[in-house]
């Protein structure tokens, strides 16, 4: 071997013994193989005299040990990535704390202003018109003053819990019917459902809270001597909303916010669409009563715009219930009693008589009268006869006309005769106009 080679042996020899990966030892002519590996000395001969040989000896019998201590060194390795990665981990998930905190402490959306984003909210639904927004808010507003006493700590809408929201219905339900606390529900599981991502919702406080079961109360239709009292005591723009309700059968709602543009004085006809079916697409076409296009007439031209009762209007968006109960004291000092002593599911006494009950005798009117079903339904915009047989109120004078109708059998039998007919059945005859005449006395030739 040349001097050159033993010198590059001699190197990888005190390189490997450097690395740990063991020594030659010569004893006599043969070289022994010596390694130590965890304190322990291995010593094992490799047979051969040359030392070329010996190193590859060497390298085989250490070869193994060297794998042991590589997968020691890939363990503890990993096992401190493990770690590493655990603390990185940890410092993630407390900067996710700290951002999700500090996104809590920034103020959200406010309940003094809900009613403001709610009202501008692209995915509100836009079928609500802006008289029923007012409503709106004016309902969201009475929840906002009782927030602001019973719990002044919720500043903001995302504070509302479910536990407000029922304590809240409780006290609703004292003073209110069950189909008002059940819209309200629906009113405000919209507007959290729609103000989630600008008020920072995480739930929906009304949503699991079950709606009042209700048990509809039917108001008393009323009689003609009491419409001519009632009437008779009042003047200006009580009067004009009374005499709306008794010839339209509209709500009062729609007959406090009925408009100029509604109207038709040259056709003597109404075109409404009442507030309550206005999603549904309601839309009545109302024949104006003679009586009722005479108020109309009497009120100047220039005065022709705008809403028909412009100060009840006013006081309606402000504050609906003020207006329903100015109209429960018109009753009340005519010597009508509103309430009868069934209580309602609130505990309070049963409304009777209220403006909705010119609805009913508008409608009972109309058909003791005649009036084909399908027409009334019409006029008052219900969705079904169910619904306008439920306002239908028998007189004792169209029963007995039902009566009359039919023919007398028997030898003693005699057709009926004009001169044998009811003196208010007369009377009615004059006020009809031709086309009515035609159309009474088509319907009273199919019946003979």
């Amino acid at each position: 071997m040349s001097k050159k080679a033993k010198t590059e042996k001699k190197e990888q020899t005190k390189k490997r013994a450097k690395h740990g990966e063991g020594t030659l030892v010569l004893r006599g002519k043969k070289y022994y193989a010596r390694w130590v590996v965890g304190g322990k000395v291995y010593t094992r001969t490799t047979g051969t005299s040359d030392k070329g040989e010996a190193l590859d000896k060497l390298a085989e019998f250490v070869h193994p040990f060297t794998l042991k201590d590589e997968a020691v060194r890939l363990r503890e390795m990993t096992y401190k990535l493990g770690g590493i990665e655990k603390e990185i981990s940890e410092i993630e998930e407390a900067e996710a704390k700290a951002k999700a905190k500090a996104e809590e402490e920034k103020p959200a959306l406010a309940v003094m202003e809900a009613f403001a984003a709610y009202r501008s909210c692209l995915s509100r639904p836009n079928r609500a018109g802006g008289d029923t927004l007012d409503r709106y808010e004016a309902q969201f507003g009475e929840f906002a003053k009782w927030l602001a006493v019973n719990h002044p700590e919720v500043k903001e809408l995302r504070h509302v819990t479910q536990e407000i929201a029922e304590e809240f219905l409780k006290a609703l339900l004292k003073r209110a019917t069950a189909n008002t606390y059940n819209k309200r529900i629906v009113l405000f599981r919209a507007m959290w459902k729609h103000l989630a991502k600008t008020a920072r919702l995480t739930e929906n406080p009304w949503m699991e809270i079950t709606k009042q079961v209700v048990v509809n109360h039917t108001r008393r239709d009323l009689k003609e001597e009491e419409m001519d009292h009632i009437l008779a005591s009042l003047t200006g723009e009580m009067k004009l909303l009374f005499f709306l309700g008794i010839y339209t059968g509209l709500r009062l709602g729609d007959c406090c916010l009925l408009n100029w543009s509604n109207i038709d004085i040259a056709k003597k006809m109404m075109f409404v669409t009442p507030r309550k079916t206005m999603k549904h697409g309601g839309f009545a076409r109302i024949a104006i009563h003679p009586r009722l296009a005479e108020m109309l007439e009497e009120i100047p031209a220039e005065r022709r715009d705008g809403y028909l009762l412009p100060e009840i209007a006013n006081k309606y968006k402000r504050d609906p219930a003020a207006v329903s109960k100015r109209v429960q004291a018109v009753f009340e000092e005519n010597g009508i009693q509103t309430q009868n002593e069934e209580k309602s599911q609130s505990g309070r006494a049963q409304v009777d008589v209220g403006f909705h009950s010119l609805r009913h005798t508008n409608v009972s009117m109309q058909l003791n009268a005649g009036a084909p079903l399908a027409v009334v339904q019409s006029t008052v915009c219900h969705a079904s006869p169910m619904m306008t047989r439920h306002y239908f109120h028998e007189s004792e004078a169209a029963l007995r006309r039902a009566v009359a109708v039919l023919p007398s059998f028997g030898d003693s039998a005699k057709k009926p005769t004009a001169a044998r007919l009811p003196k208010s059945f007369l009377a009615a005859l004059r006020n009809l106009t031709r086309e009515q005449l035609l159309v009474a006395q088509a319907e009273i030739a199919k019946r003979l």
